[in-house]
């Protein structure tokens, strides 16, 4: 592949992967306020990168300082090693 062609595929890549991320982060907000684990009450949203076999997931789950997270919230961004694809789970 050109060079050209890489750096506009990796662009392509990085611009779903932002997409879906800010769709999970809207998506993750509202159900937090819904339960209540609101940013007034000290909720934030933490994200992690780990590598997974055939791709890159970013992990998007609700942290606080003093509380306990809910564990069956979480959000996934997975990135495909194959091909670049991207796919958002809950």
């Amino acid at each position: 592949m050109p060079a050209n062609n890489h750096e506009d595929r990796t662009r392509q890549i990085a611009l779903a992967v932002s997409e879906r991320r800010d769709i999970a982060r809207i998506m993750l907000r509202r159900e937090m306020d819904s339960r209540g684990l609101t940013e007034g009450a000290g909720w934030k949203i933490d994200e992690q990168l780990r590598n997974v076999v055939g791709g890159t997931e970013l992990i998007l789950r609700p942290i606080h300082l003093r509380e306990r997270a809910p564990e069956d919230l979480v959000y996934v961004v997975a990135i495909s090693e194959e091909d670049g694809s991207t796919d958002l789970r809950r």
